[in-house]
C-alpha cells in the first residue's frame, strides 16, 4: 500500500506563490461577487447599486465598484497564498483541501470582522448598509474558495 500522507512538493518561488494567491484570490472574489448578486436580487435590490457601493469614490459607479472589489479580493488572496504557503510546507504532512477550506474560513472571518467592525465605519463606506449576515456570508463563501483553489493551485505545481 502507498503512503499517500505525504507528497512531495517542487520548491515555489516568492512570485509563483504570490500569482497563485492573486489568481485565488480574484476568482474567489468572483464567486464572493456571484453570491452577493444573488442576495441582492433577492431583496430586489438592483446589480448596479449593490456594486456602485464598492466604488471607493463614493461616485456609486457599479463598474469601478466591482473592479474595485475584486482588486481588493485579488491583494487578500496573495496574503491568504502568503499564509498558506508558510502552513503547507510544514515538515508535517501536507495539509487536505478541507484543511484550506477551514483555514481559508478562518481567515475571512477575520477580514469580515476587521472591515465590519473598523474599516468600513471608519471610512462611512456605503457597503454597511448591506446586511450584516449576507456580509458575513459573502465573506465566508469568499474563504471557502479562496482556500480550496490555493490548496488546487499547490496541487498543481
Amino acid at each position: 500500500m502507498v503512503d499517500t500522507s505525504k507528497t512531495v512538493r517542487k520548491e515555489m518561488s516568492f512570485s509563483e506563490v504570490v500569482v497563485d494567491g492573486l489568481y485565488a484570490g480574484v476568482l474567489a472574489g468572483l464567486v464572493m461577487a456571484a453570491y452577493l448578486a444573488l442576495t441582492a436580487l433577492l431583496r430586489s435590490e438592483m446589480l448596479g447599486v449593490l456594486f456602485g457601493r464598492f466604488d471607493p469614490s463614493m461616485a456609486s459607479s457599479p463598474l469601478t465598484g466591482f473592479f474595485t472589489h475584486l482588486a481588493v479580493s485579488g491583494v487578500y488572496g496573495i496574503l491568504f497564498g502568503l499564509v498558506w504557503f508558510l502552513v503547507s510546507n510544514s515538515p508535517r504532512t501536507a495539509p487536505s483541501s478541507w484543511q484550506a477550506m477551514i483555514l481559508g474560513a478562518g481567515y475571512s472571518a477575520g477580514l469580515f470582522f476587521l472591515g465590519w467592525t473598523i474599516l468600513l465605519p471608519a471610512s462611512a463606506s456605503p457597503l454597511r448598509q448591506l446586511p450584516w449576515w449576507d456580509f458575513g456570508l459573502a465573506h465566508l463563501v469568499y474563504g471557502l474558495s479562496l482556500g480550496y483553489l490555493v490548496y488546487r493551485r499547490s496541487l498543481e505545481r
